[in-house]
């Protein structure tokens, strides 16, 4: 009898050891969330019908960034939620009005269509909104987001302008005074020339006029 409680003890411990790994070998092997999300669905398309159904203001729609030629979708926070389940992260949602900016097409092969690119809300100002956009990539995906204020110019041209926050050191200063008067540093290039061009809907001054 004792012999037969050390069998079956043997074969428990073996037993019960064995499953768990099977389960986490099962879990290692499943494609992450990412890559998966979008297979199969016209982004672009979705894009459109989102905006057709709750309207795009000004702000809605398809955009080509200028310095990548990238395509991004802009749609309202909530509806793009409650369709894909994605969102801006949870401590950057409010109460206010929020778009989200989607990745259409981009340069990067890696990065795929239906990628959150970022999120926007408008300022007191008007046609000013608080951007913040994810500036660095992990993976297939986007990660560490950036503040900028986006312009809107008009129906068509948006400028983006980055916010920059945190110490800054200048060397000119540590150099006798005059040394310091004559050497100086210069740079002329302007900091909103970079943002995006409206592609649909089509604004009233679009940026490739069409010919008939």
């Amino acid at each position: 009898m004792p012999r037969f409680y050390l069998i079956f003890l043997i074969f428990f411990l073996t037993t019960s050891g064995t499953i768990p790994c099977a389960i986490a070998g099962k879990k290692k092997q499943q494609p992450k969330e990412e890559t998966v999300r979008f297979k199969g669905v016209d982004v672009d398309s979705l894009i459109r019908t989102i905006c057709n159904e709750k309207g795009t203001s000004r702000i809605g729609g398809i955009w080509t960034a200028t310095n990548d030629g990238a395509t991004v979708g802009i749609v309202q926070s909530q509806a793009w939620s409650r369709i894909t389940g994605t969102a801006p992260p949870d401590k950057e949602r409010n109460m206010a009005e929020q778009w989200v900016i989607v990745l259409l097409d981009s340069p990067d092969p890696i990065l795929q269509p239906g990628t959150l690119m970022g999120w926007l809300s408008p300022s007191a100002k008007r046609n000013y909104y608080n951007a913040y956009i994810f500036t660095k990539r992990e993976g297939n995906h986007l990660a560490k987001s950036r503040h900028f204020i986006l312009h809107l110019i008009d129906d068509g041209h948006m400028t983006m302008k980055a916010i920059r926050k945190g110490i800054e050191i200048n060397p000119w200063r540590f150099l006798p005074y005059m040394i310091r008067g004559s050497i100086r540093y210069r740079d002329e290039t302007p900091r909103d020339l970079d943002g995006f061009l409206k592609k649909w809907p089509t604004p009233h001054n679009p940026h490739t006029p069409r010919y008939l």
